[in-house]
């Protein structure tokens, strides 16, 4: 079997068509069609269902789709034993960070991480829980954390911190004077929520109906970092983990008051991995810390880092494509 079919059977698969991983991979469709072809004349059997818009694998070719992908598990823990053994002076690490948190959240641990191993490049994948879920099972991404991440039979959660959602405000907003607000409070002012589909949306959707009272989301975004930079100008209060803004609420430059009416008590920020993934030593090690800090925001507390960060951030790429130590959109 050709390691360059196998590719373009992957990449095809991953992304929905064919036209979709030529354009990843930068070659053309026919190149890739051609490739699978052979793969399929090899196999003596189809792998793609016919007829389709999006690709559908048949029985066939979810066992080719399976052992490539447990291939390159393989593949990659050779590699991580090898980077253990050249003391972690090269190596990648991909994160991805979603909903109800931003880079800003887990920035200290981050740079803790670079200051003790700063060969190794991290990349940074803002996105949404569907996606974040996606890239996880797909191995896009070794470490993903986020809020309320659903249950997926294919996602181990590492770890989850208690994270009850807050209205985020600045100090001198009306709702921060209170010690707790009702969604009859938050009705008469104006708010930047999340987009229906997210599952903090979810959650304050179910609480209006119960309590037939409608919040007034004068902005919709999926951009935690834009409902915190709209809170901070006092423009609008939002809904968000104190996770999300944690640096924030220690400045003091915002405030997180208690939130009535939502069923918040099981709300979480989760860190998950692919189950039966075996991550690189770096990611590993990168893991650990997370796993740290994220046992601290259930706790309550903040970050502490065992040792000074103060080595440069290395480039950090993906959908955000920001370095670290700037915002990023999340």
């Amino acid at each position: 079997m050709s390691d360059v079919a196998m590719k373009y059977f992957y990449a095809t698969a991953i992304h929905g068509s064919m036209r979709a991983a030529s354009q990843k991979m930068n070659v053309a469709v026919s190149s890739v069609s051609r490739q699978i072809a052979q793969l399929e004349a090899a196999m003596g059997m189809p792998l793609l269902e016919t007829g389709r818009r999006s690709v559908k694998l048949t029985t066939a070719g979810q066992m080719v789709f399976d052992y490539y992908q447990a291939q390159m598990a393989d593949r990659e823990a050779f590699t991580a034993r090898l980077e253990a053994l050249r003391g972690m002076r090269m190596g990648t690490v991909e994160l991805a960070v979603g909903e109800g948190c931003t880079v800003q959240a887990v920035q200290g641990v981050l740079e803790t991480f670079q200051s003790r191993y700063p060969g190794v490049e991290l990349a940074l994948h803002t996105v949404s829980t569907a996606e974040l879920v996606r890239m996880v099972v797909d191995d896009e991404v070794h470490i993903a954390i986020g809020a309320q991440i659903p249950s997926d039979p294919k996602v181990r959660v590492r770890t989850s911190a208690r994270q009850p959602l807050m209205v985020v405000s600045r100090p001198d907003h009306a709702v921060a004077k209170r010690g707790a607000v009702t969604l009859q409070d938050l009705s008469a002012h104006d708010l930047c929520l999340s987009p229906r589909d997210t599952r903090i949306r979810q959650l304050l959707s179910a609480a209006e109906m119960r309590h037939q009272v409608w919040l007034r989301a004068t902005i919709t975004t999926n951009s935690v970092h834009t409902m915190r930079e709209l809170a901070l100008s006092g423009r609008a209060a939002t809904i968000l983990p104190r996770a999300a803004v944690l640096a924030d609420l220690e400045d003091g430059c915002l405030v997180a008051t208690p939130l009535c009416d939502v069923d918040t008590d099981t709300t979480t920020v989760d860190l998950v991995t692919r189950l039966g993934r075996q991550l690189p030593h770096a990611a590993t090690l990168a893991l650990s810390l997370l796993e740290q800090q994220v046992h601290r925001w259930g706790q309550g507390g903040g970050y502490q880092a065992g040792a000074p960060a103060t080595a440069p951030m290395a480039a950090v790429h993906g959908r955000a494509e920001r370095r670290v130590g700037l915002e990023a959109v999340a």
